[in-house]
């Protein structure tokens, strides 16, 4: 991640956090495979046995949606922020972001073209949807390969039992994260929370709430159609 010369604005620090956390998301959420039997397993106490089934809870599932806080702080000026949000992700190119309420920022794709809306900026810039790097495109590229990209590490249990799991996971190869942390409610393995340590230290937090897992999304939800007074930038050309 590039250093910043000068303090970035809060608005900045949503965009890269919206930009990101679009990436992150996808990649925890929509993991794929390995199948399980039906009936409900024995809870898992070792990583080796965690991993499997948290990955098939997503096998198969097209769309996710779910709100959201997201708290983070500029690692420049110490300023922390917290704002909510929705994400609604749909395999394998499309998802929605927003913040704020009204609406601050959103970072829409329907897999092809990107939409990234600032209110205060009174902009939405219309460029293509790249799919490399850390991208979105790429991650969902990656889907299945946990184990190969991360070094995965479970936190011990507790006294008293908590009813979550928490797994650490470190990039193999070095990127503008250097660690992801995962708090997985038992039973279920639903996300309950996603912690990012950037490589400047800057730790950003979304905490879920009401998370669904398949059904269907409009399509009308992976579009952005510009405010009144709002310019529009296209890149696309």
């Amino acid at each position: 991640m590039k250093m910043w010369s000068k303090p970035p604005s809060r608005l900045e620090v949503l965009l890269r956090s919206l930009r990101s956390l679009a990436a992150a998301a996808l990649v925890v959420l929509v993991a794929a495979p390995a199948a399980v039997s039906a009936a409900p397993p024995a809870e898992p106490k070792t990583l080796a046995e965690l991993l499997p089934l948290v990955q098939a809870t997503y096998k198969g599932v097209t769309a996710i949606r779910s709100d959201f806080v997201q708290s983070a702080k500029n690692p420049a000026t110490g300023v922390e922020f917290k704002e909510s949000g929705r994400i609604l992700l749909e395999r394998p190119r499309k998802y929605r972001m927003e913040m704020g309420l009204p609406l601050t920022t959103a970072l829409v794709s329907d897999g092809t073209t990107q939409w990234v809306y600032s209110a205060p900026a009174k902009q939405v810039t219309m460029q293509k949807e790249l799919g490399t790097g850390a991208g979105p495109v790429q991650l969902i590229d990656d889907l299945g390969r946990l184990s190969e990209l991360f070094d995965a590490t479970l936190a011990p249990p507790t006294t008293p039992p908590k009813p979550f799991y928490v797994v650490s996971l470190k990039p193999k190869v070095a990127g503008a994260y250097k660690q992801i942390d995962l708090t997985l409610k038992k039973q279920t393995y639903t996300l309950q929370e996603l912690v990012l340590t950037d490589v400047t230290g800057g730790v950003t937090k979304m905490t879920f709430n009401g998370m669904v897992l398949g059904g269907d999304i409009p399509d009308t939800q992976f579009t952005f159609k510009a405010p009144p007074g709002v310019t529009v930038v296209n890149q696309m050309q």
